[in-house]
């Protein structure tokens, strides 16, 4: 049986010009598309790290390595855990896989678990105040990484010699660039040629 609603008019008509009329000589992933006797379904794996519900909105959540087994190593979470992150537990998230949430209290389906983890990652939380502070950091630390134009302890804005003490700039121009460039000496100069807008 065939069924085109599924398919843009435009498109069929490209199929039809380009494959013939006769559905039945398409490549057989074509003819699925048009057979209602097949039933489009998914056969993904759940994602294991997805979040159904985020209970509690005054934290933000992460996966952090959290190494158990023959060789457990704890120093990620145990780093987090001194500058201000705590263990996600099951009354700040629901997730979307029962599995991932390991040692309910009591053993109880709905019992509370301070333990979410899918193999060597761990759910974390950190206090919202804190996640803002966090991200601020990162991104006046990128801004001044794109934009090397801050300030100097002296207060003035920073040049190439306040990077690297001791070593000497002079910026020159397009008419003056080769009488710079025949008394330089090539062995321990660089010269950056930046063309005219």
């Amino acid at each position: 049986m065939a069924s085109y609603s599924v398919i843009p008019p435009k498109l069929l008509k490209e199929l039809r010009e380009n494959l013939g009329s006769d559905p039945n000589q398409w490549p057989q992933e074509l003819q699925d598309i048009f057979d209602t006797n097949i039933v489009a379904r998914p056969m993904d794996a759940p994602h294991s790290l997805r979040v159904k519900f985020f209970k509690n909105p005054n934290f933000a959540y992460k996966w952090i390595e959290d190494r158990s087994g023959l060789n457990p190593d704890h120093t990620r979470v145990e780093s987090l855990r001194a500058v201000g992150w705590d263990f996600a537990t099951t009354e700040d998230v629901e997730m979307a896989n029962d599995f991932t949430v390991k040692n309910r209290k009591n053993g109880k389906p709905d019992g509370f678990s301070n333990e979410i983890r899918n193999g060597d990652l761990r759910m974390m939380k950190l206090p919202m105040l804190l996640h803002r502070q966090k991200r601020k950091a990162e991104n006046v630390s990128a801004y001044q990484m794109a934009y090397p134009t801050a300030y100097s302890t002296t207060g003035r804005a920073m040049r190439a010699e306040d990077l690297v003490p001791g070593i000497k700039t002079e910026m020159v121009t397009g008419e003056d660039l080769p009488d710079f460039e025949s008394h330089f000496r090539k062995d321990n100069t660089s010269v950056l040629k930046v063309p005219n807008p």
